[in-house]
């Protein structure tokens, strides 16, 4: 089945299915019902792009917190979270406690500075 796209004024705020960026209520977008999606007029031509992810540093190690595997990866806003994340072999350290208690003391001696 082929997807239809219906111009319509936006009620309720959603994300374009193509760039990822929030279309306002309000603003005239592009819906399909057999796609199950809403995007920008403007992106009627675009073709859609894998999103760009964001690494977290682990707050440990500062290696790559392993954001595109992590089990909250879909309830994370990478944007406005803390930077306090671990990645999963520090984790997996049994000392991981300790380790992170250490991280924070350096990095407050840092800031002190």
């Amino acid at each position: 089945m082929s997807e239809h796209w219906i111009r319509l004024l936006v009620k309720y705020k959603g994300k374009c299915s193509v760039c990822g960026k929030e279309i306002p209520q309000g603003e005239y977008a592009l819906w399909s019902r057999t796609a199950k999606a809403i995007k920008h007029v403007k992106c009627e031509s675009a073709e859609p792009e894998a999103p760009a992810v964001t690494e977290l540093k682990c707050f440990i190690c500062g290696k790559g917190a392993g954001c595109a595997t992590c089990s909250f990866e879909s309830d994370c806003n990478r944007a406005v979270v803390s930077q306090t994340c671990i990645c999963e072999q520090c984790m997996a350290d049994r000392n991981a406690y300790k380790n992170y208690q250490d991280a924070f003391v350096s990095k407050m001696e840092k800031v002190k500075m």
